[in-house]
């Protein structure tokens, strides 16, 4: 992988997003990692996808000359074989006086792409990580305000959520 450091909150190793291809047969080949610039020397994980996968989302912890910065979703844009260049999808206003602390990550989105749950420990939860969703606005390009899925959290961390084709 292209981040050679290791996570001081996890002890693990720096991810990066690989992807495999499967042949007409049906038979997996070799995973290898994604091109820059979505893998950085930073920390890259949990990718989801648009339903017709011409959009990765996907969680980075950005880190610089061993100072941590806190995690965001980012955007991908498929382009070629690969990925263009991400944009963050800004779910936490990060800007002067802004929220720096706060991490946002592990996406997946609804089958209609209208939906983005996610984990975050940002100020209005319940504790610790709690589940989150945004809407989509097709007509201004645009994702919400973040809104607390209350119903599902807990004082304790919910994190990696998954939504079924079916909802």
């Amino acid at each position: 992988s292209t981040g050679v450091d290791t996570d001081p909150v996890t002890g693990e190793d720096f991810f990066d997003l690989f992807v495999a291809e499967r042949d007409k047969k049906g038979k997996w080949g070799s995973p290898a990692p994604l091109k820059l610039p979505v893998n950085t020397p930073s920390h890259e994980a949990a990718a989801c996808f648009n339903k017709d996968f011409s959009m990765m989302y996907y969680t980075l912890c950005k880190y610089e000359n061993k100072d941590r910065y806190a995690c965001d979703i980012l955007a991908a844009k498929k382009s070629g074989a690969g990925y263009g260049e991400p944009t963050n999808l800004n779910l936490i206003p990060r800007e002067q006086g802004g929220d720096d602390s706060s991490r946002v990550g592990h996406p997946t989105i609804s089958a209609d792409d209208k939906y983005m749950v996610f984990s975050s420990n940002m100020p209005g939860g319940k504790g610790g990580k709690d589940l989150w969703y945004v809407t989509y606005d097709k007509k201004s390009d645009s994702w919400s305000k973040p809104t607390n899925l209350t119903a599902l959290n807990s004082a304790g961390d919910e994190m990696f959520p998954y939504l079924a084709k079916d909802g």
